[in-house]
Formats: C-alpha cells, sequence, structure tokens
C-alpha cells in the first residue's frame, strides 16, 4: 500500500509540473483582487488611512465588501488605496522591514512603492529573488529578478545573469510579481512541512508553481503619481 501511495503521489507531482503557470494579468489591477481567496484575512487600508482586517466576501467592478470580526463593510474602488497580508489581524508596526512585501493590491500609482524593494534587490538580497514584469511605452513586457531600483530607472536580472536598464521616461507600467496568499493554516504548514510539503496536497499550488502568482501594480505612467507615506492612523 505505501509503494503504491508513493508511486500516486510522484504521478500527480509529475502532472502539475507539467501544467502551465497561471498569472491573469489584466489592464484594471482592481481585477488582481479576484485572485484572492475569500478564507484569507487582509488589511484594508483606505485613502484617509482607515485600515480594517476582514475576508473578502463580495467584489463587484465598484466596490468590495468585507467581512470584519463585527460587521460588513463595503469599501469603494475610489477609495481604496492598499491590501496587505492580515496575518490574523495581528497588528503590524508601520516600518516593518518586510512591509513592501505584504501588499496584495495597490490602488495608486507610486514610484516611492518600487524604490520600497531597495533592500530586496538582487545586489543586496541575492537569495530572496524579487519579481518584476516592466511594462515599457512601446506594449514589450519584460519579466524577470529586480537588480536595483533608482529615482531614475529599474534594472532587472535575468536568469543567465545579464543586466537590462529602464528608464522610468520609458517605462508604462510596473507590476510585483508575487506568491498568491495562502490561509494562515496553510502558511503555517508551509513553514513548517519542508521536505514533506508533498504530502499536503493544499500546498501543491505553491509547491509546483500552478497558478500561483499574481500581479500587484503598482506603478502605472498614465495615472498621476502619488508617493504619500501609507500608515494605518
Amino acid at each position: 500500500m505505501l509503494l503504491k501511495r508513493k508511486v500516486a503521489i510522484s504521478s500527480l507531482a509529475l502532472t502539475l509540473l507539467v501544467s502551465p503557470v497561471l498569472c491573469a494579468d489584466g489592464d484594471d489591477p482592481w481585477q488582481g483582487l479576484k485572485q484572492l481567496r475569500h478564507d484569507v484575512g487582509f488589511v484594508f487600508v483606505e485613502r484617509d488611512m482607515t485600515c480594517q482586517y476582514g475576508r473578502i466576501k463580495a467584489l463587484t467592478d465598484n466596490n468590495v465588501l468585507i467581512e470584519t470580526d463585527r460587521s460588513e463593510v463595503t469599501i469603494d474602488k475610489s477609495s481604496l488605496i492598499r491590501v496587505r497580508l492580515g496575518f490574523g489581524g495581528r497588528s503590524v508596526p508601520a516600518h516593518h522591514p518586510n512591509m513592501p512585501l505584504f501588499t496584495v493590491y495597490s490602488g495608486r500609482s507610486s514610484w516611492t512603492d518600487i524604490l520600497a524593494f531597495m533592500p530586496f534587490q538582487a545586489k543586496t538580497h541575492p537569495s530572496f529573488p524579487l519579481h518584476l514584469a516592466v511594462t515599457t511605452k512601446d506594449g514589450r513586457i519584460h519579466r524577470d529578478d529586480l537588480s536595483q531600483v533608482t529615482d531614475r530607472d529599474i534594472t532587472l536580472l535575468d536568469t543567465f545573469g545579464k543586466e537590462t536598464v529602464f528608464p522610468k521616461t520609458e517605462i508604462s507600467r510596473v507590476d510585483y510579481i508575487r506568491e498568491k496568499p495562502l490561509n494562515d493554516t496553510e502558511e503555517f504548514h508551509w513553514e513548517e512541512l519542508a521536505m514533506l510539503r508533498i504530502f499536503d496536497p493544499q500546498l501543491y499550488p505553491r509547491l509546483f508553481h500552478i497558478g500561483d502568482t499574481m500581479l500587484v501594480r503598482l506603478y502605472d505612467s498614465a495615472v498621476p503619481e502619488d508617493n504619500s507615506p501609507v500608515e494605518c492612523k
């Protein structure tokens, strides 16, 4: 029986490995909220810096309905400036060094939000590659690791170690390519199981990179730039 189980798991793993990796691009960053699971808690930050922890219950083209511990709250698209990981509602300091990595939606165009990834650029943090999709004004999309970012440009690093510099003046959009969030239990299992992750089917999408990524729009040259600080009041 044990041998049959191992063969079955190996066959499934092979099937998953050859499956295509899906990632919805979409021109409207709001549509990225559709990729967030309704059993995962997030912090929703409004433009007046009001923050609420809750789970998405419903989403329309104009607003999002979230379920908090106390009630249901509707937030208009025009009012929502950021959605980040919720960590079970636990407080996270505004200046936490990993705060930029927690973002799953941004309702603004901000070069400052890209500069916030400077600590994770390949030159200073080579063991943790951060993936960006840079769309240039000629319509081409460039997906690679972030090598360096400055006030004037972004440098991407490909798998062969070649760097390409993109001046800000030639960039149309910048998207952060991140893993889709798991719920708290799954995140715990992901951290604790290590080599035993193969025995937890709920972790297969992330383990085998099957539709496990999403795009978070950080900058759009067609939208007025907003570089003001985002901190819960």
